[in-house]
């Protein structure tokens, strides 16, 4: 029997998202590689940008390989009456993502879900999830409504009426 999963509270959620193990990153000894894809290098145990280092390997990186399998670490749903602050809700996602980026290669935004009733915004990583939800709520502090699960957090934009 299945059981209904409940809302986590903020306080749980960020528990679950300590003891989240990723299982896209690799085990044991990472050696020098660049991702063929996105460029970023693996050097000394961290993913970075611009490393110029001669005879690297060439490998798919975990941000890659999981926009490839379209496996997300995390998933934003936007919900209710959002559509007249799409184009900032969009600007406000594409800037949490560069300042992001810049710093953590492993972190990006997949390709948005636009469905009839909702946008799913998938990412790669929870860091980056967090921030992008921060963002949305500083911006919207008393008109959301949010909802936080172990994999998933909802924020549902409520009619300027309540």
């Amino acid at each position: 029997m299945l059981e209904a999963q409940r809302p986590l509270p903020y306080a749980a959620a960020r528990s679950a998202a300590r003891r989240w193990v990723d299982s896209y990153q690799p085990r044991g000894k990472l050696h020098p590689a660049v991702c063929t894809q996105c460029r970023a290098a693996e050097w000394q145990g961290q993913w970075r940008w611009n490393v110029e280092l001669p005879d690297l390997a060439p490998v798919l990186c975990p941000a890659c390989e999981r926009t490839r399998d379209g496996a997300a670490a995390h998933t934003i749903e936007l919900t209710g009456a959002m559509p007249p602050h799409w184009n900032t809700v969009r600007t406000l996602l594409g800037q949490v993502e560069r300042d992001t980026i810049r710093d953590a290669p492993m972190e990006r935004l997949m390709p948005l879900q636009v469905l009839d009733d909702r946008v799913v915004v998938r990412t790669t990583g929870k860091q980056i999830a967090r921030r992008a939800v921060a963002a949305l709520v500083r911006r919207w502090r008393h008109g959301l409504r949010l909802t936080f699960g172990a994999d998933t957090t909802t924020i549902e934009w409520l009619d300027s009426g309540r």
